[in-house]
């Protein structure tokens, strides 16, 4: 399911005041910069993704800002990833950085910070797309998202074409999804992103130590996300992958302020959480779905979800499937 809106059918002299309200209401408050018009024409599609908000706009040359006062006034603390679909450029601002973006690439930006977003600044029309969800979703530390901010990432051959060409095909197809469907693709789409950002950090000169540590760290959550459901998962064998010794491998952690089983385990709590929310998988038992992302005691999965969420497992399935089937 998705939602269109399109300012065709609001009045030109109020349409500039309308996009300003729609964008706060789609994304974050924001103030809208720029020219404005009397023809301006935007039209904005929305839809689910699990726990990712989609949108797909179809825009005139318009520029947006995030300001500190506005943060103050409300803070979600969401990520946004900005994809350009088609027509003209982009520019995406953070944390003194600029990242101009084509068709197929993208960049990301932190709601909890000030931004600017420039859509079509050659002054032709655009297609774009955005991301937005918790941080939490992506193995990104809060030091390591400012690495990544307003940071080009490019459609280049291999992991950054495959990357594009899966979230351009998600953004035309979101909307024939069933909710048990678009949960999955959330699940896939995150991955991706995942895969694509620690390639990405291995493969640039970030120049600082810091920034070199956030590399391996954002590597080594990579692998801990893509093991999950071994049940052997440790920290001895993540270090012991890396050719790092176990002590370096706690600081690392340790630095960020989490311990590396504590973050395993909160990784693998979130994975039964989505599983459960899924319809789809109502036929799986919890102890399945418990022992399909790596716990071996029915018990200590109970026990673990119900201190991370205040409710059992079977309880919140069931809460999920009430809220589920209000939202048809």
């Amino acid at each position: 399911m998705s939602t269109l809106v399109t300012t065709t059918e609001v009045p030109p002299a109020d349409r500039f005041d309308f996009i300003q309200g729609l964008t706060s209401t789609l994304w974050v408050p924001m103030e809208c910069g720029g020219r404005c018009p009397p023809d301006y024409r935007g039209e904005f599609r929305a839809s689910g993704l699990g726990p990712m908000q989609v949108v797909v706009l179809d825009i005139m040359p318009i520029t947006v800002r995030r300001t500190t006062e506005l943060i103050s006034h409300t803070d979600p603390n969401m990520l946004k990833l900005f994809l350009v679909c088609g027509g003209g450029a982009s520019v995406v601002d953070q944390g003194g950085r600029q990242a101009r973006l084509s068709v197929g690439e993208f960049a990301f930006y932190d709601t909890r910070r000030p931004y600017e977003v420039s859509c079509g600044v050659d002054e032709r029309p655009t297609r774009v797309m955005t991301f937005m969800f918790p941080p939490s979703l992506l193995p990104l530390s809060p030091s390591g998202r400012k690495h990544l901010t307003a940071v080009r990432i490019p459609a280049t051959a291999g992991m950054g074409d495959l990357t594009a060409q899966f979230l351009l095909q998600l953004a035309r197809n979101v909307e024939y999804c069933t909710p048990a469907e678009a949960a999955r693709l959330s699940t896939a789409a995150l991955e991706i992103l995942a895969t694509r950002l620690a390639r990405e950090l291995e493969v640039s000169d970030w120049g600082t130590p810091e920034a070199r540590r956030h590399a391996l760290l954002v590597t080594v959550q990579g692998f801990i996300q893509q093991h999950l459901g071994d049940p052997q998962l440790s920290p001895a064998g993540v270090a012991a992958h890396h050719h790092m010794s176990l002590r370096s491998l706690h600081q690392l952690f340790h630095d960020e302020g989490m311990t590396v089983a504590g973050w395993i385990r909160s990784r693998r709590l979130e994975r039964c959480r989505r599983d459960l929310a899924d319809p789809g998988l109502d036929a799986h038992p919890v102890a399945a779905i418990a022992t399909r992302w790596g716990f071996a005691s029915a018990a200590d999965f109970s026990r673990a979800f119900r201190t991370a969420h205040g409710v059992p497992p079977a309880e919140y399935r069931r809460f999920a499937r009430v809220v589920n089937t209000s939202a048809r």
